[in-house]
């Protein structure tokens, strides 16, 4: 799972405080990171063993003298520089990826707690509570909610299984027993009083897994607690500068992973617009409405679409997308968005003009929706295994019955990744969600035609409908 550790660097938004070169082996202060970038070294630290408290963003000395330890076992250096911190970052965000750890919600407790979404199972049935228990590992989970005096069972029951000292707190809105058994397990009960009732988190682990059971541990809080993941920020910048860094010595082109190649705008405004530069887009209403992503169209002087002249209605950083209009389209049948958003393991098509020199024409690829979220659980993408190439960004992703259920966005840089961690990532590529490009259309006065699921059709029908609607977008 290493490689998908790069997958941050598309995401990194252009920022004026980035991690410079110069900066790199200068002293760590974990003052200029938002608490979210804080919370993500606390849950790799609490994972590596050095770190046994709450991952919540506050960068106290605990958290500081865990990175301290952590860092000097991974380098053997005793100070802390952005570079050691930014290998960290890396290290973490793997580990997440590896097993899909997310901080999820659980609306019966109005609890939030980290959950390994990709290895979690069933466990064994109970009348007073629901039981997890995470594949490969030793982690168990036990989830109730009850009233007052059952509640304290739970930590009584916990109390006797201790052997040594237990910790204990006790509040008036929440209780917490951690112990030690007999058996060499750890064992931690959390009760925190929510609309009305105790809700009940107990987790168990043996010693193998007390790197994750102390990010667990330290992830529960009441309510929505905000996501634990790779966010915008310092770190996400830095890593971009030291993706320039290995690829400069190398002698080679910067990126590691990157918005197909070729395609205008590029990936950040330090990046020189290209004299020319070419993407794809799809009509999106009978006015000449054409929704692309707003990475091709950024920077151009002019755009068009199928040789004609195009106007930039709108565009959305956070999005990534771009609406256009061309006059000499109005009266084209638009696409039909689905109204249901694509489930896992769909089978998905994509269209667009990959290499427009080279192949002339459109293409279709076909594959499935290998993941319903984007990097560090990020709502806005999911991910495709169909094939991208340069110049797919900002077509459309089509479900089986040729309705649209993503905008083609990013592609992983798989020659790249195998030079720099000897494995080749396979077909790992991204899409904007549909539901966010109705959203964006929504928001610009464009009112997408939406249609319930529909039957089928035969692949050889479906690159017709796709023909109809999509569209090169080219930029210079």
């Amino acid at each position: 799972m290493r490689p998908m550790i790069l997958v941050l660097l598309l995401f990194a938004p252009v920022m004026a405080w980035p991690y410079t070169v110069e900066q790199m082996l200068a002293p760590f202060d974990a003052r200029v990171l938002t608490a979210q970038e804080k919370r993500l070294l606390q849950t790799g630290l609490a994972f590596s063993g050095h770190y046994n408290g709450m991952i919540d963003g506050d960068w106290g000395e605990g958290s500081q003298r865990a990175l301290e330890r952590h860092v000097q076992t991974l380098t053997g250096e005793t100070v802390v520089t952005n570079m050691a911190v930014l290998l960290v970052t890396l290290e973490t965000f793997a580990l997440i990826e590896e097993e899909g750890w997310e901080r999820q919600h659980n609306s019966t407790l109005d609890m939030s707690f980290l959950v390994p979404t990709q290895a979690l199972m069933a466990g064994a049935p109970s009348d007073t509570f629901a039981n997890m228990t995470v594949r490969g590992r030793s982690i168990g989970y036990s989830l109730t909610a009850r009233d007052g005096p059952e509640t304290a069972g739970f930590h009584d029951y916990a109390l006797r299984q201790a052997v040594g000292v237990p910790y204990i707190l006790r509040r008036p809105l929440v209780w917490v027993t951690s112990v030690r058994t007999a058996t060499g397990i750890s064992l931690y009960t959390r009760s925190d009083f929510r609309r009305g009732r105790w809700s009940t988190i107990m987790v168990s682990a043996r010693d193998d897994d007390a790197g994750a059971f102390a990010a667990i541990t330290g992830s529960i809080a009441p309510g929505h607690a905000p996501a634990i993941g790779i966010s915008p920020g310092r770190l996400s910048a830095g890593i971009e500068t030291l993706a320039r860094v290995l690829a400069e010595d190398e002698g080679k082109e910067a990126p590691w992973l990157r918005r197909p190649p070729g395609e205008a705008g590029g990936m950040t405004a330090s990046t020189p617009a290209p004299a020319m530069g070419f993407g794809s887009g799809f009509v999106v209403s009978s006015a000449g409405h054409v929704l692309t992503n707003r990475h091709v169209v950024n920077g151009c002087r002019r755009v068009a679409v199928d040789g004609r002249p195009a106007a930039l209605i709108a565009e959305d950083r956070t999005f990534d997308l771009a609406l256009l209009r061309v006059e000499e389209l109005s009266g084209v049948a638009p696409a039909v968005f689905a109204l249901e958003p694509a489930r896992l393991n769909s089978d998905v098509t994509v269209a667009g003009f990959p290499l427009p020199d080279l192949l002339g024409g459109l293409n279709v690829t076909r594959g499935a929706v290998t993941s319903l979220k984007g990097v560090g659980g990020d709502g806005i993408n999911m991910q495709i295994s169909a094939p991208v190439q340069p110049g797919n960004s900002g077509g459309p992703v089509l479900n089986a019955a040729g309705q649209v259920v993503g905008v083609v966005v990013a592609k992983l840089d798989a020659g790249a990744v195998a030079r720099l961690y000897d494995d080749i990532p396979q077909n790992v590529n991204f899409a904007i969600r549909g539901e966010i490009a109705k959203l964006f259309l929504a928001q610009n006065g464009v009112d997408p035609l939406v249609e319930m699921a529909g039957i089928p059709v035969a692949p050889e029908d479906l690159a017709e409908t796709a023909a109809a609607f999509t569209r090169l977008v080219a930029c210079n």
